[in-house]
């Protein structure tokens, strides 16, 4: 019984394996028409004169200025008065429903004018 079934196995094997076929290989490449060197060579040197569509936008001559609404010493003068606060680091999601209790935030002082 176990020679039957092995034979068995065995030829329907053999029929699957004649049966395969492999495919024809035509070429990576198919030429759509044939045009001469001097056609392909002008037409290289007509793309290598147009600008890239892929360059990176700072190799791409031209800088854009910006637009800016705010003069510079006034956003030096913030960036100081941020950086030497106390409180730089705080943020609301540290605490308790993303509330900063009210004796870390740092309230403005009054002077007193009598003095």
């Amino acid at each position: 019984m176990k020679k039957t079934h092995f034979f068995s196995g065995a030829f329907f094997a053999f029929l699957l394996a004649a049966n395969a076929q492999a495919e024809t290989y035509d070429g990576v490449l198919q030429n759509s028409g044939i045009r001469s060197r001097e056609d392909v060579a002008a037409e290289a040197v007509a793309a290598a004169g147009r600008a890239d569509p892929f360059r990176e936008s700072g190799s791409g001559g031209v800088i854009v200025p910006l637009a800016l609404t705010r003069s510079r010493d006034v956003v030096n003068a913030e960036a100081v008065k941020e950086a030497h606060s106390a409180n730089q680091n705080l943020t609301g999601k540290a605490y308790y429903r993303d509330v900063i209790p009210p004796q870390y935030v740092i309230q403005p002082r009054l002077v007193n004018a009598a003095k």
